[in-house]
């Protein structure tokens, strides 16, 4: 793929250095106003090789060096990280699909990322110009969508809604442009500008439907943002979160198989909210946000043990720790004499218990250094919750 640099290339470079790299499975899991502004590829999973990616696409457009040149050099890179020819890649819903990295796939990412970019700069050089219109023009050859043809030559005032979806790139290889005309420009072609772009057929793919050059308000863009990747980065957490969870209840508990190879084990973290209230109150800074289980913690609340008390929890239950740990929706208190962290949820089938989950802070994990450590969970009356050396943070 060939560029032609115009005025000024350094607009184009800074962009697509400026955008955040976000992990997302698919390259619709996010908003077009959020594309602007993030730098994605669809099925990388690691944040340092999306960055390695996005480093070696400015690099490209910085020297102009062409697809070949620029496959070649990220090669090594994909090898080493596990992200070349064919690869298991996993959703954060934790279903494994299997794809194949090579030219293609390649070329793809090569020429979106370009021609996007290239794109932005484009726009923004256009409206800033003194050209009244926009003419679309298609590369009239074989490899044209039909649809894209029939576009070649349509020209509309530039403020026309129309380009706010249809400004080039239009779908994966689209190789349109648009050139800005003046109104005299436009008379001594004798062009005929349409009124509206209303009744043109809408031929842009739905993943490029947008103008990557028109952003919204910064605000409403981050928002969006934000709210994409905690959303994906929540999902996966909470995905491993209860993998981990489940096979060291099926194995110890079910199973009831003490040889299996289970030692430790990640639960959620705790909320930055939940975490400044508990420092408070307890006068002891909490060294890490994030919450262990492990193969003693699994079977010190397995229910042939906790039956003799009478607070066993069924498995299901004990099966929903991480959620009870994860929403925000939980009841959390301290424990002041404790100095622990304790979260409660009802048990659906008796009205007068509820569970807890007790949350020891700053625990040395044997192997595993400082963390918090889920230390228990059992079913009491709810009076227990009321209990005078419980403060309530939540």
């Amino acid at each position: 793929m060939n560029f032609s640099f115009f005025d000024e290339p350094t607009a184009v470079y800074e962009y697509l250095q400026s955008k955040k790299p976000e992990l997302h499975f698919d390259y619709d899991e996010i908003s077009h106003d959020a594309h602007k502004r993030a730098f994605t590829i669809a099925k990388i999973t690691e944040a340092d090789l999306l960055k390695d990616m996005q480093d070696s696409l400015t690099k490209a457009f910085k020297e102009g060096i062409k697809f070949d040149e620029w496959k070649k050099s990220i090669e090594p890179t994909l090898i080493k990280k596990g992200w070349y020819s064919k690869t298991v890649v996993k959703s954060p819903s934790g279903e494994e699909k299997e794809i194949y990295v090579g030219s293609r796939r390649l070329k793809n990412i090569y020429n979106t990322n370009m021609r996007t970019a290239y794109a932005k700069a484009r726009y923004e050089a256009q409206m800033d110009s003194t050209a009244e219109y926009f003419r679309y023009t298609a590369v009239l050859d074989r490899l044209t969508r039909p649809a894209h043809a029939k576009l070649h030559g349509t020209v509309l005032p530039k403020s026309d809604p129309f380009w706010d979806t249809h400004y080039p790139p239009n779908g994966w290889g689209c190789r349109c442009k648009v050139q800005a005309l003046t109104e005299s420009e436009v008379k001594r072609r004798g062009l005929t500008p349409l009124d509206s772009g209303d009744y043109l057929p809408r031929i842009a793919d739905k993943d490029f439907a947008y103008n990557p050059g028109k952003v919204d308000s910064l605000e409403s863009v981050a928002k969006e943002r934000i709210k994409d990747y905690n959303k994906f980065k929540k999902a996966r957490g909470l995905n491993t979160w209860q993998s981990g969870l489940n096979d060291a209840v099926d194995e110890l508990l079910v199973k009831k198989n003490l040889k299996a190879p289970i030692v430790a084990f990640a639960l959620g973290k705790l909320d930055k909210t939940i975490i400044t209230k508990s420092e408070k109150i307890l006068k002891t800074k909490i060294e890490t946000e994030h919450i262990m289980g492990d193969k003693h913690g699994i079977l010190h609340i397995r229910p042939g043990r906790k039956e003799k008390y009478g607070q066993d929890l069924r498995i299901d239950e004990i099966k929903q720790i991480v959620s009870v740990l994860s929403s925000d929706k939980t009841p959390v208190s301290i424990d002041i004499n404790n100095k622990n962290i304790i979260f409660w949820f009802d048990d659906e089938k008796d009205k007068d218990k509820i569970n807890k989950i007790v949350v020891d802070l700053n625990y040395k994990l044997k192997k595993f250094g400082l963390t918090n450590y889920m230390a228990t969970v059992s079913k009491v009356d709810k009076a227990n919750k009321n209990e005078t050396n419980y403060v309530k943070i939540r």
